[in-house]
């Protein structure tokens, strides 16, 4: 599901940034930016840095008390914390900023988009600048302009991979004494 959600994502960023900069192979899609010597690709990478429980609603946020101890309502909500990096070469550096303003106006006029009747919100976020160093050290030393994005509200359902079929429902486990 997050392979889909941030594909989805991609490719209407890719569709608004088309609009107004002209590359016939497309400007923005999911990867991984790494330390690859070919890395270098003139595009806007849309990449997944962090996944964390959405704690928007409470820490206890759909879990409620039963008789017999406590039960999960509805399935917990994860945010996905994504790097929207404008991957390009150095003598391209202008070009970057550009595209990565667009991106910029893009996040802020479309601050959420629906996907298979679900709803998903997309905010900006601000870090300081230890932050910055800190993932994009991580990431592969090299900065390229950048922003990093909060999308909320991925449901995951453990029911649905328990009915799939391929997973068994409760472990079994044998002691030999």
């Amino acid at each position: 599901m997050i392979r889909r959600i941030l594909t989805y994502y991609a490719e209407r960023l890719d569709e608004y940034l088309s609009r107004l900069h002209h590359q016939p192979e497309g400007l923005a899609e999911v990867g991984f930016i790494g330390n690859s010597a070919d890395e270098r690709l003139c595009k806007l990478i849309v990449s997944l840095v962090n996944i964390e429980r959405e704690t928007s609603g409470g820490i206890s946020s759909g879990i409620s008390r039963s008789g017999t101890g406590y039960v999960q309502t509805y399935p917990p909500l994860l945010s996905l914390d994504l790097m929207l990096a404008a991957v390009y070469d150095d003598r391209q550096y202008a070009q970057s900023l550009s595209v990565l303003n667009e991106t910029l106006l893009f996040a802020q006029s479309h601050p959420f988009f629906e996907l298979d009747g679900q709803r998903y919100t997309v905010e900006l976020v601000m870090l300081s600048a230890q932050d910055t160093n800190n993932i994009w050290t991580t990431l592969s030393g090299q900065y390229y302009p950048s922003v990093m994005c909060k999308l909320r509200r991925l449901v995951v359902d453990a029911n649905e991979a328990s009915g799939s079929g391929g997973i068994a429902r409760e472990p079994s486990v044998n002691i030999l004494k």
